[in-house]
């Protein structure tokens, strides 16, 4: 009968291990499987649960509760700090609330990451895919601020949707480490060839290998107000002569004005497509020189079929930045277009007098 005592005594105290356990407790409930509490007054009710702090709360399965007043109350989710609660399946919260106020941080959405302190809200916030694949490759969604929906849940709009609280202005600051130093900060649309540059030394700078289209209203350059489609308070500087005015008349005709070397405007009729001369002498004039390929990969051939001697070849940046200039002879100009980065350039032909010859714009891509 001892023996017997004994045996149903270790196979009780083995049932008890297995089943809780409580470490340093002081007035914790520990009722789950598997479940363990530590520090004061905590809570771990749920199968392999795991409460700490004071007066935390590991309520559902495989949850996980720390701190000051934090609960996770659904299964396998997780609360980290002080006044916080996951409240949904797999969610995740770390950070504070405000005690005095009874204010708990909350993540109310499934699958998800919410960080913040000393709000009702978040500062930080990753939602799972929209939609995720077979393969599980898709990521998710990352919200900045108080991103809500009308039902009042975090809802990110974007791959990274910010929003400013009330009074507060809502800004993106990229600083370079040494801006006085005229180090960049740079944004990439799309690809390495599509970006907006700022330095301290060069200004803004917007590069593309395409167009730039703006959509909507009027334009404004120096004006607050603009009152047409595009409103200029200031100079108009057309560099070559070739360069000059283009308008549309309303029998539908289009002509271009230039600047003659006396200062007067002269106006001849263009094509509205091409934009280029009606006119069989400029179209002549241009045809004596071909530059390509085009696109290049930092190479281009000018070749030139007319009889004039020393012209020379200028390359500049769409801004107007003088890249290099080459010697150009009668035939086929091979010319290497070193440190040239992806961009769209101008390749401008000129006699020794500086008359424009030809111009052309050449795309670069290196991929």
């Amino acid at each position: 009968m001892k023996k017997l005592f004994i045996i149903i005594s270790i196979f009780f105290l083995f049932l008890v291990e297995i089943t809780a356990q409580c470490t340093f407790c002081y007035n914790t409930t520990n009722t789950g499987t598997y479940s363990s509490t530590l520090g004061r007054e905590t809570v771990s009710e749920g199968e392999s649960s795991f409460a700490s702090g004071l007066r935390s709360q590991a309520n559902a399965d495989f949850t996980t509760a720390l701190g000051y007043y934090a609960f996770a109350t659904y299964t396998k989710s997780m609360a980290f700090g002080s006044m916080v609660k996951a409240n949904m399946d797999k969610s995740i919260v770390i950070g504070s609330g405000f005690k005095n106020e009874n204010i708990y941080l909350e993540n109310n959405v499934p699958r998800s990451l919410m960080i913040g302190f000393t709000s009702k809200y978040p500062t930080f916030f990753v939602a799972e895919p929209n939609e995720q694949n077979v393969t599980y490759t898709k990521t998710g969604r990352i919200a900045i601020g108080n991103v809500i929906n009308q039902a009042g849940y975090m809802d990110p709009q974007a791959k990274l949707h910010i929003r400013a609280d009330d009074g507060e202005e809502a800004a993106i600051f990229i600083e370079p480490n040494n801006w006085n130093a005229g180090e960049e900060a740079k944004i990439i649309l799309g690809d390495t060839n599509h970006f907006i540059r700022t330095s301290k030394n060069t200004g803004i700078e917007f590069n593309s290998l395409s167009d730039f289209v703006f959509k909507g209203n009027n334009i404004g350059f120096g004006v607050a107000e603009p009152k047409a489609k595009v409103h200029i308070n200031g100079d108009l500087l057309f560099e070559h002569n070739l360069n000059g005015i283009i308008m549309k008349s309303e029998d539908g005709n289009c002509w271009k004005g230039t600047i003659s070397n006396n200062g007067e405007l002269i106006f001849s009729q263009i094509d509205c497509e091409t934009l280029s001369s009606t006119e069989n002498n400029t179209e002549t004039k241009h045809s004596e020189i071909f530059i390509y390929p085009n696109p290049t990969n930092r190479q281009i051939t000018v070749e030139y079929t007319g009889n004039k001697k020393n012209l020379r070849l200028e390359i500049k940046s769409i801004s107007g930045l003088l890249v290099a200039t080459y010697k150009i002879n009668k035939g086929e100009n091979r010319i290497e277009l070193n440190n040239i980065s992806d961009q769209i350039i101008v390749a401008s032909v000129f006699t020794r007098k500086g008359e424009l010859v030809s111009t052309n714009k050449v795309v670069i891509k290196n991929k």
